[in-house]
């Protein structure tokens, strides 16, 4: 059950950190606390306060403990990293910024309690995105973190962006597909952006999908949901292409990013290339095409034996062997037929799925 806990608690928190602009709550275990987002804009040395609600869901009262901590980073796939009271500072903190309840929160069954919070921005505060979450638990927070603590909880991400001196660069790092060759337009991209700022960037944008034959491009848009990519870090935006439709031939697909910058928006592209066969299309158009042969072969050779026995007066001929035949063979004349005939049947394919 403790394993089962610990995963529900993870899950929760990558899902926090897809940066929703949507305020929406966040429950986990008989604990709901809103909002599960805060970002906010600040000037060294300014103040600000807000409110969050913790709600029991549970039918028994309950006491909650507030606390908080910073985030040092974010894995690969979005997950928050938070960071140890001990551990090295990586100038992105927030946590000594917040003031917060002191004593814990008393809250009835399935009623709710708000609090507030105070956000103190130091006059040295380093331009930039800072990070930290906030924590509702249901038992201490020394207790929890001696590995005594059996109960839940759950966390809000607060963000705030101070001014100065932004550095707001970013880069794709990588742009690829899961294969280079698919049967149907069924296509899964992956983009990894790498933000080499020091602010969070929610990059958006349209990949514009042509092929070899110049028909109208079909266009899908990369990381809808805005997931943020936090500074100094990467992070893998996965999304995919699926079109009604026959696919064939070489595809391009040029990706075009967009993020707010300091002085407005900042684009960022790449390309690649991957192409789509209709390999059962293709296969049968073949199988029909050599049934088709062999029945035509079959049925020249039976017209032609019949010519001949009606010519001879229904006298079966022996055919002569020659050691030397002048003039091109049956056989190089057989292929040469056949291989004309499938060039023309691989153009007028073409010409059908263009």
């Amino acid at each position: 059950m403790k394993h089962i806990r610990s995963a529900a608690f993870f899950f929760v928190l990558a899902l926090i950190f897809a940066f929703s602009h949507t305020a929406w709550a966040q429950s986990n275990a008989g604990i709901t606390l809103v909002p599960a987002t805060i970002e906010e804009a600040a000037d060294p040395g300014s103040v600000f306060q807000t409110t969050f609600k913790v709600t029991n869901e549970s039918n028994q009262d309950k006491e909650f403990f507030v606390y908080k901590k910073n985030i040092k980073g974010v894995e690969t796939g979005g997950v928050p990293i938070f960071a140890d009271e001990e551990g090295e500072k990586t100038g992105y903190e927030i946590s000594e910024w917040i003031q917060i309840p002191t004593e814990p929160l008393f809250v009835k069954a399935f009623e709710s309690v708000e609090f507030p919070i105070t956000i103190q921005v130091p006059d040295t505060a380093t331009p930039g995105s800072h990070f930290g979450g906030l924590f509702v638990s249901a038992e201490p927070p020394k207790l929890r973190v001696i590995g005594a603590g059996v109960g839940y909880e759950v966390a809000s991400i607060v963000s705030i962006r101070i001014s100065g001196d932004i550095i707001d660069t970013a880069r794709i790092r990588s742009f690829s597909t899961d294969k280079l060759f698919y049967s149907s337009k069924n296509v899964q991209f992956n983009a990894r952006i790498e933000n080499q700022g020091n602010i969070l960037i929610r990059p958006r944008g349209p990949v514009t999908l042509t092929n070899m034959f110049g028909s109208a491009p079909e266009v899908v848009i990369a990381n809808e949901n805005l997931a943020g990519v936090f500074p100094g870090s990467m992070r893998d935006i996965d999304f995919a292409w699926n079109a009604e439709g026959l696919g064939f031939g070489r595809y391009e697909a040029i990706l075009a990013l967009s993020y707010d910058g300091e002085d407005g928006q900042k684009t960022i592209d790449a390309s690649l290339v991957f192409w789509v066969f209709p390999v059962k299309v293709i296969l049968t158009f073949l199988a029909l095409f050599a049934a088709v042969m062999i029945l035509g072969y079959l049925f020249t050779r039976f017209y032609i034996n019949q010519a001949i026995m009606r010519a001879a007066g229904g006298r079966r001929i022996t055919p002569q062997r020659y050691r030397k035949q002048t003039g091109i063979s049956r056989f190089v004349f057989v292929f040469i037929s056949l291989l004309a005939v499938l060039v023309v049947f691989l153009l007028v394919l073409l010409v059908f799925v263009a």
